[in-house]
């Protein structure tokens, strides 16, 4: 049986981006973006919260407004904006996610996660965010 998202497994997701005001389709390609899950010392956050206990092959379509991204996405907002190639995030982003595994991470990537979300997601105050 495939494992289950549990705190500190490394999750492996493959994204589908698209959105337009007011409606979101995603689109053909797919981005994967991996992370360690449950490191941020303020808890889950409501992305994480989403992914709990979901396996490899489960899917799930979420939306949210650019006001509440970042604290939808919690610490991994900068990275996960990174991977998908957004400077500026749209006014609503549509994500497709399947989770395309979830595995044992090695302890060197649990101290590098837990290492960028304490200095804000990695983003090092190079995002204008005023961190």
């Amino acid at each position: 049986m495939n494992a289950a998202i549990q705190l500190l497994k490394k999750v492996t997701l493959s994204l589908k981006v698209g959105c337009e005001p007011g409606k979101c389709s995603p689109v053909d390609s797919s981005v994967p973006f991996a992370f360690i899950y449950g490191v941020a010392s303020d808890g889950l956050s409501p992305f994480e919260s989403a992914l709990s206990d979901k396996h490899a092959g489960d899917t799930l379509i979420v939306s949210v407004k650019q006001a509440d991204a970042y604290q939808f996405f919690g610490h991994i907002f900068h990275t996960l904006s990174k991977a998908l190639g957004m400077k500026i995030m749209p006014e609503t982003i549509c994500l497709e996610i399947e989770v395309a595994a979830v595995t044992d991470p090695d302890d060197r990537e649990v101290v590098q996660s837990v290492a960028s979300a304490l200095k804000h997601g990695g983003c090092g105050g190079s995002c204008g965010c005023g961190c």
